[in-house]
């Protein structure tokens, strides 16, 4: 074998051959390479990276804790429902209003729209009433939950007993408030005007003083003003002080002892849930009313003893018309017109004065009473059930003595007082400076009264039994929703200062207007008004985060407190000082 290779028999010689020269003429093949970046530039890259990825976390955690605050409120109101005192005298006034639409013939167009619309609206407000049934449900199967283990019903026993105390505090300033008002007046009548009438002579006190009919020396009169001075006081502390609310507390909570059974008997009885009846009202108020209506009795009768003046009668019975009208039925034309008349004698009843008052109120009390009678005989005529007629005689019965009461024997002692101190400024005994400061005290105290024993009989009553039923426990669990929303918001962030300001900028914002939506309810607000009070607390909280999130971050820019706080005042005065300079500038 040759091992002589030539050109000719080259295995490489059937490939073209180049050279440097005729390489550069063909086209040529480029590879890129990444550009030439300093490391100053290759950083600053990267930090913006981040700085995206971070801001698109936190937006992102933000936006769900915003979605889930949306999503919380508006729970709570279905949760809650939209039941109180409010809400459910709307829907009586409006129940109130059909049936006198009913009794009246008219049968104008505008009469008609407006029968509509009343019973639209009565429809609507009963749904939103039949709302807070859920809160009963849910109380009631958390609360027999917590009863079922020593250490959770323990636990929940603190909680509702927490909240009881804010419930307790928030009356007692009601009471506060008639309590102080009626002191100045009691102390301010013992230590001055009594000690003076007192220190007359013996000839200026056997003067004789007609009052209201009756004819006594002054001597007389200034020893039965003192008498029912030191009586208001002792009525007062026999009815409304703090032992007297704490002994009324106890036999409330007796009567609502088994509440929460009823509960449960209601909606999960036989293993399911009752038909929808069972809805249209809220339940904790229904199942309450029983109790609720004896212990107003005995608020109402106590208030008497005090204070018994012809608006409080007044508006005393007009709730025993509205009571008769929730029972009467429509149809009984006769009694509608007799409560009709009613109402009418009761505008003059109120309206009676003048020098023969004492006879025009008596005259009209005794045509009020026959009309009740009338009513009573017609209603036993009629076609009602026996819990029926017996609810109606007690309603009956009620709103008799009520108009007795306005008898001048059965005045409250604030009023004996007030008539005896009007007799004497009459007599030019008491001056009218003094009269007036009186007058002005009597009439707080009575308003002060009036506020305190609305609010026991009503939203405290039916605050205890939605205590007594297991609501504190759910209230609290209610917050740690939004905590647990906002713990995740945190989460998103990638450091320490990031975690802070998702913090202040989302967590606080959002924990608050839940936690100031739970307070609300211990407080007693309305519905609307708790939740505009959460809303505007959540909205201030979320300013607030933002303003110490952005001077956070300046001083975490700076290193200095001082360099913050003096670039910050410098930017308030700069926008001051261009204000104040725009006012200066004289028109042209």
């Amino acid at each position: 074998m040759n091992n002589n290779f030539s050109v000719n028999n080259n295995i490489f010689s059937e490939f073209p051959s180049y050279t440097l020269e005729k390489s550069s003429d063909e086209k040529k093949i480029y590879y890129t390479q990444p550009p030439k970046v300093s490391n100053s530039e290759y950083k600053d890259n990267v930090e913006i990276k981040k700085h995206k990825s971070t801001k698109k976390k936190i937006i992102f955690g933000s936006s769900v804790a915003s979605t889930i605050l949306t999503a919380g409120i508006i729970g709570l109101i279905l949760a809650k429902g939209m039941h109180g005192s409010k809400i459910s005298i709307l829907s009586k006034k409006l129940s109130n209003d059909i049936k006198n639409a009913k009794l009246s013939n008219t049968k104008t167009l505008t009469s008609k729209t407006k029968f509509y619309a009343k019973k639209g609206t009565k429809k609507a407000v009963d749904v939103m009433e039949s709302m807070s049934n859920f809160t009963a449900i849910k109380d009631s199967f958390f609360d027999k939950l917590c009863k079922a283990n020593k250490l959770t019903k323990k636990f929940c026993e603190k909680i509702t007993s927490g909240f009881k105390n804010i419930v307790d505090k928030t009356l007692g300033k009601k009471y506060n408030k008639a309590e102080v008002k009626l002191k100045d007046f009691s102390s301010l009548l013992k230590e001055y005007n009594i000690q003076d009438l007192k220190a007359l002579d013996a000839n200026a006190k056997a003067q004789k003083i007609k009052i209201k009919d009756v004819t006594k020396t002054l001597g007389e009169w200034i020893d039965i003003l003192e008498k029912q001075t030191q009586n208001l006081d002792a009525v007062y502390d026999k009815n409304f002080s703090l032992g007297a609310r704490v002994k009324r507390d106890k036999i409330r909570s007796k009567l609502l002892e088994d509440l929460p059974e009823k509960i449960r008997q209601r909606f999960f009885k036989d293993k399911g849930l009752l038909k929808k009846s069972s809805y249209k009202n809220y339940a904790t108020e229904d199942l309450s009313k029983e109790a609720q209506s004896a212990l107003s009795k005995q608020i109402l009768s106590a208030k008497k003893e005090l204070t018994n003046n012809i608006n409080t009668i007044t508006e005393n019975i007009k709730g025993n018309i509205n009571a008769l009208l929730d029972v009467i039925n429509p149809e009984d034309t006769v009694s509608m017109e007799k409560i009709k008349l009613l109402r009418q004698k009761l505008e003059i009843f109120k309206k009676c004065s003048g020098g023969n008052e004492a006879k025009a109120r008596k005259k009209v009390s005794e045509e009020i009473t026959g009309i009740l009678k009338d009513i009573l005989k017609s209603v036993s005529e009629k076609k009602y059930s026996a819990d029926e007629i017996k609810n109606i005689q007690e309603i009956l019965k009620e709103a008799s003595d009520t108009v007795l009461s306005a008898n001048g024997n059965s005045k409250g002692a604030l009023e004996e007082i007030m008539t005896i101190l009007k007799g004497l400024n009459t007599s030019n005994i008491l001056s009218d400076k003094s009269f007036k400061q009186y007058s002005k005290l009597a009439k707080k105290i009575t308003k002060n009264l009036e506020k305190a024993t609305e609010l026991e009989m009503g939203q405290y009553f039916l605050k205890q039994a939605e205590l007594k039923v297991g609501s504190a426990p759910t209230d609290v669990l209610s917050v740690l929703f939004p905590i647990g929303a906002g713990a995740y918001a945190v989460s998103k962030a990638d450091n320490k200062d990031e975690r802070i300001s998702a913090t202040l900028t989302t967590c606080i914002p959002l924990v608050g207007t839940f936690a100031t939506f739970v307070y609300g309810t211990t407080k007693m607000f309305s519905g609307a008004k708790n939740l505009m009070f959460s809303l505007v607390s959540g909205a201030v909280l979320g300013i607030l985060g933002d303003s110490a999130d952005r001077l956070y971050k300046k001083y975490k820019q700076s290193g200095s407190i001082q360099n913050v706080v003096k670039e910050e005042y410098d930017k308030i005065w700069t926008g001051l000082e261009t204000q104040i300079q725009k006012f200066e500038e004289p028109e042209k």
